[in-house]
């Protein structure tokens, strides 16, 4: 299945038809792909000593402690112009949360809002939206997104450089929401455990400085407005041009341990002339466990992994001759997929190569038999290290025997190095291992920003396998390519 692409990540031809007929200084300010601006713009949040109620009606009186900021621009449809609707965001912290709050205001009230479902993750462009991008390492690539939608609907991912996106991660936070005849507020309290920041700074005061960017979709005129202005061609995720978020003393990163534990019962009666009669009980148990070691490094833990809460695929009817690639909809293998996930498909956020998406490891060939029955999983283990210099992960999964098959063991691991500004190498190694077959996978991937619209990405992979039950031979096998992408305002290429 192609890698779903946010509305605003998306580039419709018709605007370069609609700007032939615009005036020139329109079509001027609309080609112009403009740097950061020198002198950033700054919010300060405000320090309150108790928790707040999130109900999305912003009537404690902790509120007007902080200072409001205005003054959102267009991305689209007329870059860097003044909004059409004002919004205005306010920052509060106390010891467990962040707290953002915003008042979007609207002349049609409630008439304006477009909402056409209630799910989480919901697809950008189909909605309206408020969104908060959080860069706690101030390094300008990696960000933490999280958005909402009038009716409290939650939407959150990671993004690195504006150019892979994960979007199976959810985070921990809450939302809520309120809708009026001026619009409509939002409330958010994300925890400091969710967020990933560096240690309080060795300064006098202790102070830190994030840097953060607001962004507001308004689907009834398909306005995308942002606090920091951002040039067509790019998201609201593209981190150079953020603001900054001064006066904040998060508490110190401390490990955080979550467990999940289940207990599984069943107990099945037979009684019938056909079937006949008998009586059986079962018992499973088994769990997951979380720890975050620290703000760069989680652990996570499974055994007897049990997937009966995950929602079942669509069913699809394949008319050619390639395999269908069901996204992964299991919670242990949705976290952190982003960093394993190399390949044509998620490099370039979109299958830009129609039916062709390679991956060297998909997550889905794990607990499934060739006609995709499920086969148990013994247990299971990933640590992943992130920070702003480099990236590193190891996953491993215990596949149990099934009529036909021997167990099968499962390791992946994945090391990318950031360097420059906004470049990238790294690798991943992929081992499948059962009684009778050996398979491994050898991928070199690299990110460039050459320029600020212009990228490449790409990527090499060899392979091996051994004892192959069907051709009973070593089958090598052999991958690259290459993308060189530019992005402007009105083309891309």
């Amino acid at each position: 299945m192609p890698y779903p692409v946010p509305f605003f990540f998306r580039k419709k031809l018709l605007f370069l038809f609609f700007g032939l007929s615009t005036s020139p200084l329109f079509a001027q300010q609309s080609a112009e792909v403009f740097q950061p601006d020198s002198v950033k713009k700054i919010i300060q949040a405000a320090p309150i000593t108790r928790s707040l109620r999130v109900d999305g009606r912003l009537d404690e009186a902790e509120w007007a402690q902080a200072l409001p900021v205005t003054g959102f621009v267009q991305i689209e449809p007329y870059q860097r112009q003044a909004a059409t609707h004002d919004t205005e965001v306010r920052l509060l912290y106390n010891r467990n949360f962040l707290y953002v709050a915003a008042r979007l205001r609207d002349s049609e009230g409630r008439r304006a809002l477009r909402v056409p479902n209630l799910k989480r993750d919901f697809q950008y462009g189909s909605s309206d939206v408020f969104g908060v991008s959080v860069d706690g390492f101030r390094d300008q690539r990696n960000a933490m997104m999280f958005a909402a939608n009038p009716y409290g609907s939650q939407r959150d991912l990671l993004s690195f450089d504006d150019a892979i996106f994960d979007e199976d991660w959810d985070g921990l936070w809450r939302v809520r929401t309120t809708r009026s005849d001026s619009g409509w507020v939002v409330e958010m309290a994300i925890p400091w455990q969710t967020l990933r920041y560096q240690r309080r700074d060795t300064s006098r005061s202790g102070d830190q400085t994030w840097g953060i960017n607001f962004f507001r979709l308004r689907r009834a005129s398909n306005e995308l407005t942002t606090w920091s202005a951002i040039p067509r061609a790019f998201s609201p995720l593209r981190m150079p041009y953020e603001g900054l978020l001064t006066g904040l003393q998060p508490p110190p990163p401390r490990a955080n341990v979550r467990v999940q534990p289940y207990l599984l019962l069943s107990d099945d009666r037979y009684d019938g002339s056909e079937i006949g009669q008998r009586h059986t009980t079962a018992l499973k148990a088994g769990g997951e466990l979380k720890w975050a070691i620290n703000p760069s490094t989680v652990l996570d833990l499974t055994v007897n992994t049990d997937f009966a809460q995950a929602d079942a695929d669509r069913q699809v009817n394949n008319l050619t001759r390639l395999s269908v690639f069901f996204p992964e909809r299991r919670p242990f293998f949705l976290e952190n997929a982003g960093l394993f996930g190399v390949g044509l498909a998620s490099l370039n956020g979109g299958n830009w190569g129609g039916q062709m998406t390679v991956q060297p490891f998909f997550s889905r060939r794990i607990g499934l038999d060739a006609a995709g029955q499920p086969i148990p999983i013994e247990a299971g283990a990933r640590l992943v290290y992130r920070s702003p210099e480099r990236n590193a992960g190891v996953l491993y999964m215990r596949q149990r025997g099934a009529t036909g098959l021997s167990a099968t063991n499962y390791v992946v691991g994945r090391f990318s190095e950031n360097f420059g500004k906004q470049n990238r190498l790294g690798g991943l190694l992929t081992l499948r291992n059962d009684a009778t077959h050996t398979n491994l996978t050898g991928s070199v991937d690299g990110f460039f920003r050459l320029q600020p619209s212009l990228s490449l990405s790409t990527m090499l992979s060899v392979s091996g396998s051994s004892g192959n039950p069907v051709t009973a031979r070593n089958e090598p096998g052999f991958f690259g390519f290459y993308q060189l992408l530019r992005k402007s305002n009105q083309w891309i290429w």
